[in-house]
C-alpha cells in the first residue's frame, strides 16, 4: 500500500512539475512576444498616420502648384510690353481712353484664348475704373479684399459671381520705373482643384480631404464630402480654425476621427484629411493579428519542446524529491524513537528515584514516629524526676557533705537547666526530620502515579523543603529569598509526581542562574576593587552591600519569586521568576530542545526543561513559556487546566517552546 502511494505521489509530482514547467515556458514567451509587440503596435500606427500627413501633404503640393501657374498666368498678362506701355501713355495723356480700351480688350483677349481654366480677365486704372473685361465670367468691382500688397499678387476666393464659385487673383501692372500704374484680376475656375481634391487616393470609405476657408465664424468647404454635403464637423471645424490661426500643421485625434492637416500658404485656406480611426489602422490590426498568431503558434512549439526537454530532468527532481521525503521521514523516525527512548529512561530512573525516595522516608518514618511519639513522655518525666529531686532536696534543712559532693561531681545545677532545652532541641529536631520525610513522600507520590487533585501549593511547598539546603546563605553564596505571593486556587486534577518534577527543574534552574549571576557580580566587584576604579577598600562594605551572619556578599540580593493565580477557562497559572542573567533569543529558542544545555559538562544534562515542556504540554494539555531578557532576569509561566483527561503520549511530537519577549 505505501510503495503504491509513493507511486502515485510521484506520477501526481512529476505531472505538476510538467504543467508548472509547460505554463511557466507559455508564460515567458507570451510575455516576451507582448513586450516585442506593443513597441512594433506603436511603430505601425505610427507609420499609417505619418502615411495620412504624407497624403495630405502631396494634395497640398499640388493645390499650390496649380496656384503658382495660376499666379504666373496673371503675372504673364500684366508683364506683357504693350500692354502696360499704352496705360502709360494713357496716364500721361498721350492716348485717349477709346484707344486703350480696345488695345486692352485685344491684349486680354489674345490672353484669355491661350489658357485653361482662366475664363475672365479685368483691367483697371491706378484710380479703380475699369478699363477692359474680356471672357463671359469678368469681376468687374475692385474692392478692398483684391488690393494688391506691393508688387506681389494676391489670391482670393473662392468668390461667387453668378452662382458659381472662382478663384480671383489679382497682379499689379507695374511701369519700367516699378511704378503700379495699374491692376489686372484674373478669374479661374475651380474645376482643376477639385480635381486634384477628388482624385487623391488613401481615403477608403470614410475618408474625408478638406478644402476649406474661413467664412466668418465658420469654415466653409470649397467642394461636397462624400456624403454629398459641404458642412463640417463641429470638431473639424475647431481643429481647422486653429490650424489657420497659429498657421502650423499636425495631426489630432477627435472622438473616433483621426484629423491631419495644414494651412494652404499665402491664402486663407486650410486643407485636412479627416479618416474613421478604425479604417486608419485596420491593416495595422490586421498585422498585429497575424503577429499575435505567429507568437501563439512559436510559444506553443517553444512549450512542447521544452516539455520534451524537461521531462528527464523532472523526473531525476521528482525522484530526488522521493527520496528526500523518505530521508526525512526516516530522520524524524529516528528522533522519535530517540525520544521515545529518553522517556523510557527518565521515567525509569524517575521510578527507581520514587522507589528509593519512598523506601528511605518509610525507613525513616517507622524509628522518627518511635522517637517523636516518646518525646512527649520522656518530657513528662523528666519534669517528674526534677519534681522529685526538688522534693528529696526540699526535706534537708542543711544537705549533707556527701549528697552536695555527689551533686556538684554530676553538675546537677547544669543538667537542670540545660535538660528541657536538650528535650526541646530533640523535639524541634524530629519535627524537622519529619516534614523532611513528609516532604519526600509528597514529591515522590508512588501512591499518587494516576490523575488526582492535588494541592499545587503543597508540590510547591514540598519542592522548596527539598532544596532548602541550596537556598540558605554559605561562605560564596547569600540566602536566596524566597517571595511567595499565592492565590486562591482550587485543587487541580494531575499527575502530582510530574507535576512535581517540574517545579523541581525550574526552581533548580532557577537557583543555578542565581549562583551564576552572584559569580558575576563577584568577579565585576574583585576586577573593580583590583584597579581602584570604586575607591573603595577591599575589605569595605560600602552602601548597598549585603552582609549576612557576618559574611560580605557584594550589592546583589538573589530572589525567587513565585506567584499563583486563576487565569481565564478554568486555567491555574504558576510564575516563577528569577532576577538572574537571564538568557538571550537563541538560547531561548532552544530550551525545549533534549541534550541542550549551557551548564558546564557534569553539571547539566540538557533533559529537565525538555521533559518539562513534554509534562506540561503532552501530559497535562497546558503550556509553558519563558519570558526572559539578558540582566533582566527569567520568567516561566505555566498554564495547568484544572481538569485532565487521560491520554497516551505515544507518538506525540514534542511542542516547541513559545518564547514571549
Amino acid at each position: 500500500m505505501v510503495a503504491k502511494a509513493n507511486s502515485a505521489l510521484s506520477s501526481r509530482l512529476q505531472r505538476n512539475l510538467s504543467l508548472y514547467s509547460a505554463g511557466g515556458v507559455f508564460l515567458v514567451s507570451v510575455l516576451v512576444a507582448l513586450i516585442s509587440v506593443i513597441p512594433l503596435y506603436t511603430k505601425l500606427k505610427n507609420s499609417r498616420e505619418k502615411d495620412l500627413q504624407a497624403n495630405l501633404s502631396t494634395h497640398i503640393f499640388a493645390v499650390n502648384q496649380s496656384l503658382e501657374r495660376k499666379v504666373d498666368i496673371a503675372e504673364q498678362i500684366t508683364s506683357r510690353t504693350r500692354a502696360y506701355q499704352l496705360l502709360d501713355r494713357y496716364l500721361q495723356g498721350k492716348a485717349s481712353f477709346e484707344e486703350l480700351q480696345s488695345s486692352s480688350t485685344k491684349i486680354l483677349g489674345d490672353a484669355l484664348g491661350r489658357t485653361e481654366f482662366l475664363v475672365g480677365i479685368s483691367r483697371f486704372d491706378p484710380n479703380q475704373q475699369l478699363i477692359s473685361k474680356v471672357g463671359p465670367v469678368a469681376f468687374t468691382e475692385l474692392k478692398d479684399t483684391l488690393k494688391t500688397k506691393g508688387d506681389s499678387p494676391t489670391i482670393t476666393g473662392p468668390v461667387s459671381i453668378n452662382g458659381s464659385l472662382y478663384i480671383l487673383i489679382s497682379a499689379p501692372i507695374l511701369s519700367d520705373t516699378n511704378e503700379q500704374i495699374g491692376t489686372d484680376i484674373a478669374t479661374f475656375e475651380l474645376s482643376e482643384l477639385e480635381k486634384i481634391t477628388k482624385k487623391s487616393g488613401g481615403l477608403g470609405e470614410t475618408g474625408d480631404l478638406v478644402l476649406a476657408q474661413e467664412n466668418g465664424d465658420g469654415l466653409e468647404s470649397f467642394f461636397q464630402l462624400q456624403n454629398g454635403s459641404k458642412e463640417l464637423s463641429e470638431g473639424l471645424v475647431t481643429v481647422l480654425k486653429r490650424a489657420i490661426a497659429q498657421e502650423k500643421r499636425g495631426l489630432e485625434r477627435r472622438g473616433d476621427q483621426v484629423i491631419a492637416f495644414a494651412p494652404i500658404s499665402n491664402t486663407n485656406w486650410v486643407s485636412a484629411l479627416s479618416i474613421d480611426e478604425q479604417e486608419l489602422y485596420a491593416s495595422v490590426n490586421r498585422d498585429l493579428i497575424l503577429v499575435g498568431l505567429s507568437v501563439l503558434m512559436v510559444s506553443l512549439s517553444a512549450t512542447a519542446g521544452a516539455i520534451l526537454l524537461l521531462r528527464p530532468l523532472i523526473k531525476r527532481v521528482t525522484d530526488a524529491r522521493e527520496l528526500e521525503k523518505e530521508i526525512i521521514a526516516k530522520t524524524q523516525a529516528f528522533e522519535n524513537l530517540k525520544h521515545t527512548q529518553l522517556q523510557l529512561v527518565q521515567a525509569e530512573k524517575m521510578s527507581s528515584l520514587g522507589q528509593l525516595v519512598a523506601g528511605i522516608a518509610h525507613e525513616v518514618n517507622n524509628p522518627m514516629n518511635f522517637i517523636y511519639g516518646n518525646l512527649f513522655h520522656l518530657e513528662s518525666s523528666v519534669d517528674g524526676l526534677m519534681e522529685t529531686v526538688d522534693f528529696l532536696m526540699a526535706q534537708y534543712s542543711t544537705v549533707p557533705p556527701h549528697i552536695e559532693e555527689k551533686l556538684e561531681d554530676l553538675d546537677f545545677q547544669y543538667i537542670r537547666e540545660d535538660l528541657p532545652s536538650l528535650v526541646g532541641s530533640i523535639k524541634l529536631g524530629s519535627e524537622r526530620i519529619r516534614d523532611i520525610i513528609i516532604s519526600l513522600k509528597n514529591f515522590s507520590r508512588l501512591d499518587e502515579s494516576s490523575l488526582k487533585r492535588v494541592d499545587i501549593h503543597e508540590g510547591i511547598d514540598s519542592t522548596l523543603l527539598l532544596l532548602r539546603n541550596r537556598t540558605k546563605a554559605d561562605p560564596i553564596y547569600p540566602k536566596i529569598e524566597i517571595i511567595k505571593r499565592y492565590g486562591s486556587l482550587p485543587e487541580i486534577e494531575c499527575y502530582s509526581g510530574q507535576v512535581n518534577q517540574v517545579f523541581m527543574n525550574i526552581l533548580s534552574n532557577a537557583i543555578d542562574a542565581l549562583e551564576a549571576r552572584v559569580d558575576h557580580e563577584n568577579a565585576t566587584r574583585e576586577s573593580s576593587v583590583s584597579s581602584g576604579s570604586n575607591g573603595e577598600d577591599a575589605d569595605g562594605d560600602g552602601a548597598g552591600n549585603v552582609t549576612q551572619n557576618g559574611l560580605f556578599y557584594g550589592s546583589f540580593l538573589p530572589k525567587i519569586t513565585i506567584t499563583t493565580e486563576m487565569g481565564r477557562d478554568e486555567i491555574a497559572v504558576i510564575k516563577i521568576a528569577d532576577n538572574g542573567l537571564g538568557i538571550s533569543d537563541h538560547v531561548r529558542q532552544k530550551l525545549s530542545d533534549a541534550f541542550f544545555t549551557t551548564k558546564p559538562v557534569g553539571k547539566g544534562t540538557g533533559l529537565g526543561l525538555s521533559i518539562s515542556y513534554q509534562i506540561i504540554h503532552e501530559n497535562h494539555h497546558g503550556t509553558l513559556r519563558c519570558q526572559s531578557h539578558p540582566n533582566q532576569g527569567t520568567q516561566f509561566i505555566i498554564h495547568l487546566p484544572l481538569q485532565q483527561t487521560p491520554v497516551s503520549v505515544k507518538g506525540k511530537t514534542q511542542e516547541k517552546v513559545r518564547g514571549v519577549v
